[in-house]
C-alpha cells in the first residue's frame, strides 16, 4: 500500500495539502446534504465551486498556518518534546474547531439559506439557544457527527503530516525556508484578505446562490463576519461618544 508520509515533503506543505483535503472533504458533505437545493441539471456547475474555492481556501489555511510556521523555526533552533506537542495540541484543535464549525455550517444553511456567521454564533455558545429549532436528538446527531469527522482529521494528520521535528542541517536551506514561507504566507493571505467584499463577488461565478455558496471558505466567511461586526460596533460607539 502506498504511504506518501514516506515521500519527504516539507511539514507545511503536507499540512497545506491536508487542510485543501479537509475542506474539500465538507464541500462534498454540504453538496450531498443539499442536493436537492441544486437544479437539476446545474450539478456539473456546482463541481466548478472545487476550482473555484481554491483561492480562498488558501488564503484560509495560510492564516492557519501562522502558528505551526512559529513553532516550526522554533523546532529547528530547539528541538524540543514541548514544542511538537505544542504544534499538535494546537492543529487538534483546529481540526475540531473546524468540524464543528463545518457540520453546522451545514445545518444552518438548511435553516436560514446563509452561511454560519456571528448571528448564529449563539447556538454553538448556548446549546439551550438551539434547541429553539433543533430536537435534542438532531443536536446530539450534530455533535456526534462533529465528533466524527474531528476524529477522521485527527487520525489522518497524525498518520501522514509528518516531519515536523526532522531539523535541517543545511543552514543556508534552513535560513531561505525560514525567509521563504512568511512571504508565501503573505501573499497566500493577501490573495482572499485584498478587498475582501469585491473578493467575495469574484467568487460568485455560477448565477445559482447555492454554488456561489458552496464556492465561499466557510471559516474564512465566519472569521470575515466576526471582524465586521466588531468593526461596526467599534465605529457605533465612537460616533455615539463612547
Amino acid at each position: 500500500m502506498f504511504k506518501w508520509n514516506k515521500i519527504k515533503i516539507h511539514y507545511l506543505l503536507r499540512l497545506t495539502v491536508f487542510w485543501f483535503l479537509y475542506f474539500a472533504l465538507f464541500r462534498v458533505i454540504f453538496i450531498v446534504y443539499h442536493h436537492a437545493k441544486i437544479p437539476d441539471g446545474q450539478h456539473s456547475e456546482t463541481s466548478f465551486s472545487f476550482l473555484y474555492a481554491l483561492q480562498l481556501d488558501l488564503a484560509t489555511i495560510c492564516l492557519m498556518l501562522i502558528v505551526p510556521y512559529i513553532l516550526w523555526v522554533l523546532q529547528q533552533f530547539y528541538k524540543n518534546k514541548l514544542i511538537h506537542q505544542i504544534n499538535l495540541g494546537y492543529n487538534i484543535l483546529q481540526i475540531s474547531i473546524v468540524s464543528v464549525l463545518s457540520i453546522f455550517n451545514i445545518k444552518i444553511y438548511g435553516e436560514y439559506g446563509s452561511l454560519l456567521n456571528t448571528e448564529d454564533l449563539v447556538y454553538l455558545i448556548y446549546p439551550k439557544e438551539a434547541v429553539t429549532f433543533l430536537s435534542i436528538w438532531s443536536l446530539l446527531l450534530l455533535l456526534a457527527s462533529s465528533a466524527f469527522f474531528a476524529y477522521i482529521g485527527i487520525r489522518t494528520y497524525r498518520r501522514n503530516i509528518t516531519s515536523f521535528s526532522l531539523p535541517f542541517e543545511n543552514k543556508k536551506i534552513k535560513m531561505i525556508q525560514i525567509i521563504l514561507f512568511p512571504v508565501c504566507i503573505f501573499f497566500g493571505v493577501r490573495a482572499g484578505s485584498k478587498a475582501i467584499p469585491e473578493y467575495e463577488k469574484g467568487i460568485h461565478y455560477s448565477h445559482i446562490k447555492i454554488n456561489n455558496d458552496i464556492a465561499t471558505n466557510n471559516i474564512w466567511y465566519l472569521g470575515n463576519s466576526i471582524c465586521n461586526r466588531k468593526n461596526t460596533t467599534y465605529k457605533n460607539n465612537h460616533l455615539n461618544g463612547q
